[in-house]
C-alpha cells in the first residue's frame, strides 16, 4: 500500500513537471480594442472590422475583444493602459495623444489638412505620418494606422461664420494645446472637460459652443441643445489606431500580418460609416429645426488667414525643430 501511494505520487509528479514544462502551443492572445464613443459609432464599427477578420484568419489564434463607452477608461486611462500594457490597442483622437506626445499636435492645427478626404487620407498612409509616428516608440506605443472620421464644424446659439462672432463664448476644448490656441485665436474661452459632460454644459450654458464632425455630434445628441451648425470644415477628427509595443513586438509574424491585413478594411468601414452617417446627421438636424450656416469662400478664408499662422507659429515654438520638420514634411506631401 504504501509502494503504491508512492509510485502514485511520483506519477502525479512527473505530469505536472510535464505540464510545467510543456509549450503553450495553443494559448490564444487576448487583444483588447478600448474606445469611448457609443457602440455603432463609425469607429467602434471599424474595431469590430479588425475583431472579425482577425479572429477569421486561422493562422493566427486570437481573442479579439472591443470595449466602447469608455468601459475600460476614459482617454486617459486607455491612453495610460496602451502604454504600459493592460490594454493592447486604443482608437482615439490623436488630441489625446498630445499630452504624451506634443507633436501629435499637428493633428490639430486649423485649417490645414486637405478638404478633399482621399487626399487626406492619402496623407494617413505617406511618408510625413510615418516620421510621426516614429515618436511614439519612447512612449512604449507603436502607431498602426489613422482612421478619418470626418471634418469638424462648430455648433452653438447663433451662426459662427465670422470672427467676431466667436467673440467672449466659452467653448469646449480637447486636452491639446494647440486646440487650446485655436481657440483663444478665434477669441473664444476654452474650457477642458470629460466629453460625455458636453451635453450637459451646453443643455446649462455653462459652455455656448463645442466643435465636432456631425456625426459625433449627432451620436452625442448635440442638436438637442444647440440652434445652429456652422460648416465650417475648418479641422479633422482622425483616430490614430495605437498598439503596445511589447505586445506588438512580441507578436508572431502571423498575429502581425493578420492585424495589418485587418486594418485597411477596418479604415474603409470606418471612413464609409462616417460619410453614411454624416447624411443622416444633416437630414435629421434639418428635421429637427437646427440652422445650418454655410460659409462663403471669403469667410472661410477670413478664419483660416486669422488663426492658422498664429496656430501654426505655437505648434513650431512648442515642439521645437521636430515639430518644425514635421509641419514641413506634411506641407510638401501636399504641394506635391
Amino acid at each position: 500500500m504504501k509502494f503504491a501511494l508512492t509510485v502514485t505520487t511520483a506519477f502525479g509528479l512527473a505530469l505536472a513537471a510535464a505540464a510545467t514544462f510543456a509549450p503553450e502551443a495553443h494559448a490564444q492572445q487576448v487583444l483588447k480594442i478600448a474606445h469611448i464613443l457609443p457602440a455603432g459609432d463609425p469607429r467602434d464599427l471599424g474595431a469590430r472590422k479588425v475583431e472579425e477578420l482577425v479572429e477569421a484568419n486561422a493562422s493566427c489564434e486570437m481573442d479579439v475583444q472591443v470595449y466602447p463607452a469608455g468601459q475600460l477608461g476614459m482617454f486617459k486611462d486607455i491612453n495610460e493602459g496602451v502604454q504600459f500594457g493592460s490594454i493592447e490597442v486604443s482608437v482615439m483622437p490623436a488630441s489625446y495623444i498630445v499630452g504624451t506626445e506634443p507633436l501629435f499636435g499637428v493633428f490639430d492645427l486649423p485649417f490645414f489638412w486637405p478638404g478633399d478626404s482621399e487626399k487626406l487620407r492619402a496623407l494617413h498612409q505617406g511618408p510625413a505620418m510615418e516620421k510621426l509616428g516614429e515618436s511614439l516608440a519612447k512612449h512604449n506605443m507603436v502607431l498602426l494606422d489613422v482612421w478619418h472620421t470626418g471634418y469638424k464644424q462648430w455648433t452653438g446659439n447663433k451662426p459662427l461664420n465670422t470672427l467676431g462672432q466667436y467673440d467672449g463664448l466659452v467653448s469646449r476644448v480637447m486636452p491639446s494645446p494647440v486646440l487650446a490656441e485655436q481657440q483663444k485665436a478665434l477669441g473664444l474661452t476654452p474650457v477642458t472637460m470629460p466629453f460625455p459632460e458636453t451635453y450637459s454644459a451646453l443643455q446649462s450654458g455653462a459652455i455656448d459652443a463645442q466643435e465636432n464632425p456631425n456625426p459625433t455630434s449627432w451620436n452625442m445628441k448635440f442638436h438637442e441643445v444647440q440652434s445652429h451648425l456652422t460648416m465650417t470644415n475648418h479641422g479633422t477628427l482622425d483616430q490614430v489606431i495605437l498598439i503596445n509595443k511589447p505586445f506588438w513586438e512580441g507578436l508572431s509574424p502571423e498575429c502581425k500580418a493578420a492585424i495589418e491585413e485587418a486594418l485597411p478594411a477596418a479604415s474603409e468601414v470606418t471612413f464609409t460609416e462616417t460619410m453614411k452617417q454624416e447624411e443622416e446627421a444633416m437630414a435629421d438636424f434639418k428635421a429637427n429645426g437646427l440652422t445650418i450656416v454655410e460659409l462663403s469662400d471669403d469667410e472661410r478664408a477670413a478664419l483660416r488667414d486669422a488663426i492658422l499662422p498664429k496656430v501654426r507659429e505655437f505648434y513650431i515654438e512648442s515642439t521645437g525643430d521636430e515639430g518644425k520638420a514635421i509641419v514641413e514634411a506634411f506641407e510638401a506631401e501636399m504641394n506635391d
